[in-house]
């Protein structure tokens, strides 16, 4: 894996066939615990704007291609074939009809983005499984370690040359944007609560101070609000868990039913707490273009309003010149950030409901084995209100939550009997 990097940095094009020469050769051997990792290195490298690393953004689509071709040229590999995307099949059968609706000159990105994200709901959860099979805690360690160690390169370049790793002033690590390093950092902090809870000896507690410090110093260097409070929100709600689902459930409905007060003195909390520099409250005010984002966006929601036009068309209606021009004179850059408005606008109130209603029923099956599930829900739903990562296929995001479901839902790796607790030591 080390080598596909030093190939792509230096050699360009040639990482194209390099890569999966060397995925053959690790099929050839059984490697798919090995393949599923870096699967999600090259993710994570894609999420990358550096033009060295650019070669991952064509190299994952040929990748989860050929996982899934490894996956149906060797089924008898995979048993039992786990089944955790029959749940979304209704929103597929929606997102694929959607595609016909869209712009003629989208159709071809469209159809290519409900593939990848039908693939990955296939591939992933069957990888999984097989890696736990083959390695059991070797996995969850390699599966933590890796991006802790990315996270930890981050920190190398910023004290080589700090401008390479920031952004406007924020620290981005090697990825894309700041936004984007506190999202990963958060899902990273998700995962290897998910590993301890399997495994409460996954690592020594000297370990585990250095990989929490890692994502902690990541999320807060990056000024990522999102991600601060998604995590705050998982800490809190897993030690109420802890003492008592009754109490969990009941705060949650209590935040709920206050979510207008608090936002509307949001800044004023902020305020007195003194933060409101590096939560830039500024920029709340004024919603950091995001009310503007989705008051553009529902405009063009009531134009296809029970169904999209199809998977990428938040991208191609955001990327149209005109509005790009439009909506820089009004203070916004970006898409949509919001995963909800992006799959509304995509696949249409029947496609939002159909993804919302399998994406809850996992969680819903999770939160009998553990109590860490509901938390996971609450941090991740937080995270994905405010950023579109969670509709995205091909990013290192998605597929992190991904594997979080497939572990909490399946039989053969945590078991409904069990009742695990988290432990927040």
């Amino acid at each position: 894996m080390i080598s596909w990097v030093i190939v792509g940095m230096y050699l360009g094009p040639v990482a194209y066939f390099y890569v999966p020469l060397t995925l053959f050769f690790m099929k050839t051997r059984n490697m798919y615990m090995e393949i599923l990792i870096g699967f999600f290195l090259i993710l994570t490298l894609s999420d990358s704007r550096r033009d060295s690393l650019g070669f991952a953004v064509f190299t994952k689509e040929i990748y989860v291609i050929m996982m899934g071709i490894f996956l149906f040229m060797d089924l008898k590999s995979f048993k039992p074939f786990n089944r955790f995307f029959v749940r979304f099949i209704p929103f597929f059968i929606v997102a694929f009809m959607c595609i016909f609706n869209g712009p003629d000159d989208n159709y071809y990105n469209a159809f290519e983005k409900t593939v990848s994200y039908m693939l990955l709901l296939i591939v992933v959860p069957n990888y999984v499984l097989r890696a736990h099979a083959d390695h059991g805690k070797e996995f969850y360690k390699i599966a933590v370690i890796l991006p802790a160690v990315i996270l930890g390169i981050g920190f190398v370049f910023k004290i080589i040359d700090p401008f390479i790793v920031s952004r406007e002033g924020r620290f981005q690590g090697i990825l894309g944007n700041p936004n984007g390093l506190g999202i990963y950092a958060l899902l990273s902090f998700l995962f290897l609560r998910a590993g301890l809870e399997l495994y409460p000896d996954l690592f020594s507690k000297r370990e585990r101070n250095i990989i929490y410090a890692a994502i902690l110093l990541s999320i807060i260097l990056s000024g990522s609000r999102g991600s601060l409070f998604g995590l705050l929100i998982f800490i809190i709600f897993s030690y109420l868990f802890k003492l008592s689902p009754y109490i969990g459930a009941l705060l949650a409905v209590v935040v709920l039913g206050s979510f207008g007060y608090i936002s509307e003195n949001l800044i004023g909390i902020i305020n007195t707490l003194g933060l409101e520099n590096y939560l830039r409250t500024e920029t709340l005010e004024e919603g950091s273009g995001r009310f503007i984002a989705w008051s553009f966006s529902w405009q063009h929601i009531n134009e296809s309003f029970w169904f999209g036009r199809g998977f990428e068309y938040t991208e191609y209606l955001f990327d149209i010149k005109e509005n790009v021009i439009y909506l820089q004179a009004l203070g916004h850059q970006g898409n949509a950030h919001n995963s909800y408005i992006t799959l509304w606008l995509d696949t249409g109130l029947v496609g939002l409901l159909c993804y919302v209603l399998a994406f809850l029923s996992c969680f819903i099956k999770a939160a009998g084995r553990t109590r860490l599930a509901l938390p996971i829900l609450f941090a991740v739903v937080f995270s994905s209100f405010f950023e579109s990562w969670l509709t995205a296929s091909l990013n290192p995001f998605t597929i992190q939550v991904i594997v979080l479901l497939t572990i909490f839902t399946s039989d053969a790796i945590f078991p409904a009997k069990a009742k695990a607790a988290v432990s927040l030591q």
